[in-house]
């Protein structure tokens, strides 16, 4: 799994375990959790933040001395996101939950769907939750409440990417561009799989399985 990093310290997930390392490699502690496997870490606030399949989502200071847990209604494999003084979690039953990043307390949460929901990408307005079905829901940040729901041609095959007046997601059959105000559809590459797609500075790049495609992201 990936790890997490800021200017003095590495964080790495391996099984049940968050290992803390410093720049030169040297292992400064670890922090064993009950359960299997732990997600990848998230860092803000001067915390590192990750949810654990013991169904609960940790917070640890940068010494490694747990600041908070909070308990989770199912296992949590997606890592948390930290967007608008919130730390955002997707559980396997497809509950949404906002926790206070500070004290761990649940602020809101939300079952928008039955299905698998990908890692959320942040608009400054909403969060969009994309399934593996192929429903992509736009869900507030204050109240978890849902302000749009739209159905892709087909499966979804990448995360979502937004820009500040689009957001694209690649899919089996294409690449999806939607205004985020119409929610106007245009179809680039089409009756191509994506297999990824990564913004740059000016531009955005979706790679299909034979080539890799620099587009203009409005």
């Amino acid at each position: 799994m990936p790890a997490a990093a800021n200017k003095t310290q590495i964080y790495a997930p391996s099984s049940g375990t968050l290992y803390c390392f410093n720049q030169s490699g040297d292992m400064k502690w670890n922090y064993k959790t009950y359960g299997a496997y732990i997600t990848s870490p998230a860092i803000g606030y001067d915390f590192v933040y990750f949810a654990s399949y013991d169904r609960c989502i940790y917070c640890l200071d940068e010494k490694g001395i747990l600041c908070w847990k909070t308990k989770i209604s199912d296992i949590i494999q997606i890592p948390p996101a930290i967007w608008d003084g919130k730390v955002f979690t997707i559980s396997c039953d497809s509950w949404v939950s906002a926790l206070n990043p500070l004290v761990g307390e649940i602020i809101w949460r939300k079952k928008i769907a039955d299905e698998e929901f990908m890692m959320p990408a942040f608009h400054q307005d909403f969060m969009l939750l994309a399934n593996y079905r192929g429903e992509v829901t736009a869900l507030s940040f204050q109240r978890a409440e849902v302000i749009w729901v739209i159905d892709l041609p087909d499966a979804p095959t990448t995360l979502p990417i937004v820009c500040p007046n689009t957001f694209f997601i690649g899919t089996e059959s294409g690449l999806m561009a939607y205004d985020i105000k119409t929610l106007d559809a245009k179809t680039h590459l089409e009756g191509k799989k994506i297999t990824a797609i990564v913004p740059g500075a000016m531009s955005l790049f979706a790679a299909t399985q034979r080539e890799l495609i620099k587009l203009s992201p409005e």
